[in-house]
């Protein structure tokens, strides 16, 4: 039979232990749809403000209607791919495939990230395929 005071201590216990991992669990994943955050200036060249994280400044560079580059002060950046559309938007994104007299219309299936990871939050900016230049090595986007 337990004793009221060791019953208690393992309640006190128990609820440090649990208090002590909640505070190491991060917030969960901000999927932004990049696509829309820059809007006509995917028309222009340069570097574009997309948003902030914490103190530091978003930027995607853009070349000739394509992201070739985000960046985000001194946070370091993850290329990311997969074939789930992560970000919603308003407009679809639909290329048209003929066959005879009929066009059928397909939905872009590999959307590419830039993840960054400010310590607490983790932020990406996805765009369709169409968006962005791949010249590197981008790999297969995990969910955490």
């Amino acid at each position: 039979m337990f004793h009221r005071r060791a019953m208690l201590g393992l309640l006190a216990s128990a609820g440090a232990v649990a208090a002590a991992g909640a505070s190491f669990a991060k917030n969960p994943a901000h999927h932004l749809n990049g696509h829309n955050l820059l809007g006509e200036k995917l028309k222009q060249n340069g570097k574009h403000q997309v948003g902030k994280i914490g103190k530091e400044t978003v930027l995607a560079e853009v070349s000739n209607g394509k992201v070739t580059g985000m960046s985000a002060g001194a946070l370091v950046v993850t290329k990311v791919k997969t074939n789930k559309k992560m970000a919603s938007s308003n407009s679809t994104n639909f290329r048209l495939v003929g066959y005879g007299d009929l066009q059928f219309a397909q939905i872009s299936d590999v959307y590419y990230g830039y993840c960054f990871d400010d310590g607490v939050d983790i932020y990406y900016y996805w765009y369709p395929a169409s968006d962005v230049v791949v010249t590197d090595t981008w790999v297969e986007y995990v969910a955490v």
